[in-house]
């Protein structure tokens, strides 16, 4: 139905739009570079893929991710279809992630495989594992939350 006095379509209310509009917020007036950037990056993620977005709309969780070479961090609270994200490290996180800048990127490269687990078998992955091993990648509630931690691999990964 057009409406002739502005020329241009009329439109209807979308249940469900709204929503869609803000999937990340920041808590900050002023987020961080590293906030903005991991923000933007998961909210790109989750826009441009319909199984992204599934396991965030799924998801809840509290992730702190320290970044041990930058002395800097970020807690990304997720809320079933919304994310918040901190500048810093908020108190009750579910599994905080320490390491280095090269090493936290290069989790949003892993390559997620069969049944959605992230790929340990490539060169991404291998050295992934090979810093877990080592101790330069150390994820605090790992073991009492690994689908958790899949999840968000999963929505952070740009693969």
């Amino acid at each position: 139905m057009h409406d002739p006095g502005a020329g241009r379509m009329a439109r209807r209310r979308v249940e469900g739009a709204a929503s869609e509009a803000g999937l990340v917020e920041y808590a900050s007036k002023v987020p961080s570079a590293f906030a903005g950037m991991l923000g933007g990056l998961i909210e790109a993620n989750v826009r441009a893929n319909p199984a992204k977005k599934k396991d965030f709309d799924a998801l809840t969780a509290r992730v702190g991710i320290w970044v041990t070479d930058i002395d800097e961090g970020v807690t990304l609270v997720f809320d079933r279809g919304r994310l918040t994200v901190y500048n810093g490290l908020e108190p009750r996180r579910t599994i905080t992630i320490r390491a280095e800048a090269e090493t936290v990127m290069s989790l949003s490269n892993l390559k997620i495989g069969l049944f959605g687990m992230p790929v340990y078998y490539n060169e991404v992955g291998r050295g992934v594992a090979l810093k877990l091993m080592r101790g330069k990648l150390r994820i605090d509630g790992l073991v009492m939350n690994v689908a958790t931690l899949n999840r968000v691999t999963r929505v952070f990964s740009v693969q």
